[in-house]
């Protein structure tokens, strides 16, 4: 393999330490490092992206994700992308890709945990919706498809000496035809990027074999760093 030096660059570096509970196949502390070229306020909600792989094609020009590094028992996992320095260059892999291979179902569970709590399609209905008032809504496809939700302001929280008005809010959705069901509640303001609390339950029930599946996630904002921009 042929190596091409793209120099030195300064990026942003997002870590994250899993630490398994009830896992498949993960026993130990997982370190998750992502870089990006520029700063992605969303970045370190995901411990994991599944997104992160179509990196993998030698035809991705993503100009902002620059790599991943997976240590997981004193082995180490990495993958570079080099579309943010140069173009037509091969991604870069390097270490224990078995390791990697090991933990996928955690991986892949550790993603959709979140994604039914952070990211789920329900946050774009609330993007036009004056939630400092109590709402709520309802969506069918009327093919098993549909979701429900309500808003509710309710208190405050304080982070850096800076107060925000915080909303209760409650969702489910469930895809009856593929056995899915999601849902979430817990608070959030407005005003800032991430939830400051909130909980998540993905379920999934195969049809051929009967076995479900069910994935928790919790989040909550302990403390958060503001400053002024001038």
């Amino acid at each position: 393999m042929n190596k091409v030096d793209l120099g030195e660059h300064e990026v942003y570096a997002y870590e994250t330490l899993v630490t398994p509970v009830m896992a498949v196949s993960m026993n130990d502390k997982l370190t998750i490092t992502v870089w990006y070229v520029s700063n992605q306020s969303g970045a370190f909600l995901y411990p994991w992206d599944v997104m992160w792989l179509s990196m993998v094609s030698p035809y991705n020009q993503n100009k902002e994700f620059v790599g991943i590094e997976l240590e997981y028992k004193g082995k180490k996992f990495l993958f570079m992308n080099p579309s943010p320095f140069r173009t037509g260059l091969f991604p870069y892999f390097e270490g224990d890709q078995e390791t990697f291979e090991e933990l996928n179902e955690d991986l892949v569970n550790l993603y959709i945990g979140w994604v039914a709590t952070l990211n789920f399609g329900i946050w774009h209905e609330w993007e036009d919706v004056n939630v400092l008032v109590p709402q709520s809504g309802v969506w069918s496809d009327m093919q098993g498809h549909s979701w429900k939700w309500s808003t509710n302001p309710d208190g405050t929280a304080t982070f850096s000496g800076v107060t925000f008005k915080l909303v209760d809010f409650q969702w489910k959705y469930q895809g009856t035809p593929e056995g899915v069901s999601m849902d979430g509640k817990g608070k959030f303001s407005p005003y800032l990027p991430l939830l400051v609390e909130g909980e998540g339950y993905y379920s999934f029930k195969d049809s051929s074999t009967g076995k479900e599946t069910i994935i928790y996630a919790y989040i909550e904002l302990k403390d958060l760093k503001l400053e002024k921009v001038s």
